[in-house]
């Protein structure tokens, strides 16, 4: 299991411990305050940084080892995520009583693109989004709020994962967690900074993807649909999965034909067991 089970998770997955939903974790002024501010200090200002990197020498010649690890000690302190297969969203979901769609800052922040793939959840009231500034946005029907019940939010996220969007789980000032979001790499701050600079902000999955040897027909579907550049094909023409570079997320089964590929926890993987960050 990754560190934040270990540390948060109280014998299971973390993100299956009611106690990292709490309202009285949400009570926190110092968390409430962070909440409020999240859009201008972390996705305004994670974008610029994370733009200028993209761009910068520090794209050409890696980033310092010091610099990384004070970046990802700070995120781990307050905005830090896991990636989630779907079967483990639909866990989460079950959980909660409050669902809120919101868009997506992270495309709003790149290219003032609406998209409305996050999602706010509590295991109670009030709401972790009551908090929050949406003046972000710059506009009424951009900043709003959509309560969702659970079937509808299940059937939006389900076609994310036929899209190819990966989901992931995140904290508001960690231990508490409020938020699945679905994004790609084109924008989504995490999986540009976690995959493109190296600057961890994420944790893989609990999981790691398998082709079943004999079932797969080789068709190449899920090479399209990988953002971790781990599937490729072997010398019999099927695909195989780099269990270095696979992040567990499993949107790749999305689009199997002939459901060759599955996951198995990652703790029991002899080469992913070492590998969550």
């Amino acid at each position: 299991m990754c560190q934040f089970c270990s540390e948060h998770g109280e014998g299971k997955l973390w993100y299956l411990n009611a106690n990292n939903y709490a309202t009285e974790l949400l009570a926190d002024l110092e968390r409430r305050h962070f909440i409020e501010h999240f859009y201008h200090r972390v996705i305004v200002k994670g974008n610029r940084e994370v733009s200028l990197l993209e761009k910068g020498f520090f794209k050409r010649l890696g980033i310092p080892a010091a610099i990384k690890a004070k970046v990802v000690r700070e995120s781990k302190k307050n905005h830090f995520g896991q990636v989630l297969p779907l079967e483990d969203v639909e866990r989460v979901l079950a959980m909660a009583q409050t669902i809120t769609r919101v868009a997506c800052g992270c495309r709003w922040a790149k290219e003032k693109k609406e998209s409305r793939l996050c999602y706010g959840i509590t295991t109670g009231v009030p709401a972790w989004t009551d908090f929050i500034n949406m003046d972000f946005f710059g506009s009424p029907d951009l900043a709003r709020f959509e309560t969702l019940d659970r079937d509808q939010a299940l059937e939006n996220i389900r076609s994310a994962d036929q899209q190819g969007y990966v989901h992931s789980v995140w904290t508001f000032g960690t231990p508490f967690i409020g938020a699945i979001c679905n994004c790609e790499p084109a924008y989504c701050l995490a999986l540009r900074t976690t995959v493109g600079l190296g600057l961890t902000s994420m944790f893989r999955a609990e999981y790691v993807a398998d082709v079943v040897e004999g079932v797969c027909t080789g068709c190449g579907a899920c090479l399209e649909q990988c953002h971790f550049n781990a599937l490729s094909y072997d010398d019999n023409g099927c695909c195989r999965i780099d269990r270095e570079k696979c992040y567990g997320c499993g949107v790749c089964r999305a689009v199997c034909p002939t459901d060759a590929i599955q996951l198995h926890e990652r703790r029991l993987d002899n080469v992913a067991s070492r590998l969550w960050e």
